[in-house]
């Protein structure tokens, strides 16, 4: 049988991959691993891989729920033949998907990154803090409900008004599409962050998003909207 290069198919693969040494080392990382590392600490991989390995050489497959930023995933495979590495795949939750035949009713062509400043400068009116912005300026014009839109950063913003600082990164996100009616489109990332927020109406928020076509991440002290970049 023709021998065949098995890293080419591990190092393109859509899941991250994952290798450390016994004492915790990164030995590999696959291209959708290296970007992985840009949401999540090695660390804390190494102590999921080591907490699902199995108890003898071999490999162990565990459904479970894992976030790095907005990066999600369903379920890991840990893998080890000897004491000296010890692998890890995580495997991505599905590909959204839209079909809403009235999806882009009251949409309009817009500069998302305008849309977002003029909606800060108004936050900033009655915020005391500072904010601080990192963008993409680079991001395209995309179809979104401007009206909605600025509804639902307003009440994400207002989670954060007691805060001295707020931070709001927004990104697109490489290595990931979503699908709306069979074509696929570029995700934006959308975080605020702070050192705490207000929990109270995150199912409001929550319900806002999903209006939007919007999925939304909350964590301890973030609010993450992954935003679809429909042309």
């Amino acid at each position: 049988m023709t021998s065949i290069d098995f890293k080419f198919f591990i190092e393109n693969d859509s899941n991250p991959f994952v290798l450390f040494s016994s004492s915790g080392k990164l030995k590999y990382l696959n291209t959708s691993a290296e970007i992985l590392m840009g949401s999540c600490n090695p660390k804390e991989l190494f102590k999921i891989a080591i907490s699902y390995a199995p108890k003898s050489f071999g490999y162990n497959k565990t459904v479970l729920d894992l976030s790095f930023g907005s990066f999600e995933f369903y379920g890991i495979n840990v893998l080890y033949e000897n004491e000296d590495i010890i692998g890890m795949h995580l495997y991505n939750k599905p590909m959204a998907k839209v079909d809403d035949s009235s999806l882009l009713e009251g949409y309009t062509l817009t500069n998302l990154n305008l849309l977002l400043q003029a909606n800060i400068e108004l936050f900033d009116i009655n915020y005391r803090g500072k904010i601080k912005l990192l963008t993409d300026y680079d991001i395209p014009k995309l179809q979104i409900h401007q009206n909605n839109f600025s509804m639902l950063l307003r009440h994400i913003f207002s989670q954060f008004l007691e805060n001295k600082n707020l931070e709001i990164t927004m990104k697109i996100k490489l290595g990931e599409r979503v699908v709306v009616k069979d074509t696929r489109y570029s995700i934006i990332i959308l975080q605020v962050r702070s050192s705490s927020r207000d929990k109270e109406y995150d199912k409001e928020i929550e319900l806002l998003a999903l209006k939007n076509h919007i999925n939304i991440h909350f964590k301890e002290s973030a609010t993450i909207l992954e935003i679809p970049a429909i042309a």
